[in-house]
């Protein structure tokens, strides 16, 4: 079962976020160090320069984010008592990432005509989705566990 942490489905999930944060950490990397058009479809008046510094804040955002993924999915195999924590904080980065980028995009007009690329995009994106979820439903069940222990501790 996946709320399990230690099940297969789990340690898929984790390890495609490891997979998946790599890719991202060259595709960011590249980007950033040869700066210039970001790497997307653009709308169809081309990239404004505003919005190029903003792609370019967010690619280097999502670098150090993923560079933290890895830490964490390095902590979750490890077994790391701080694996949690950190896996929350980079998949919430990874989801409002998302939100932003597909937000932005979609304003500027740069999915018209170019729809099936940009979703094309969200395809590996879904086990991350899946995977924020089963972490936050984690670190509910490890809170409650907690609160149950001090109030055992308290009640004694």
């Amino acid at each position: 079962m996946l709320t399990n942490p230690n099940s297969i489905g789990a340690k898929f999930l984790v390890g495609w976020y490891g997979l998946f944060q790599a890719v991202h950490i060259l595709f960011n990397a590249r980007y950033l160090l040869r700066p210039g058009a970001p790497p997307f479809p653009p709308p169809a008046e081309g990239w404004l320069p505003q919005t190029v510094h903003l792609l370019n804040g967010m690619a280097t955002s999502d670098l150090i984010n993923a560079i933290l993924a890895l830490v964490f999915v390095y902590g979750y195999f490890a077994r790391a008592k701080w694996h949690l924590w950190l896996g929350t904080l980079t998949l919430t980065v990874s989801m409002y990432a998302a939100m932003v980028f597909t937000y932005g995009t979609i304003a500027m007009g740069a999915w018209s005509g170019n729809l099936l690329g940009y979703l094309w995009t969200y395809i590996p994106f879904i086990p991350v989705v899946l995977l924020f979820i089963l972490v936050s439903v984690w670190a509910a069940q490890g809170r409650s566990e907690v609160k149950s222990a001090v109030t055992r501790q308290g009640a004694g």
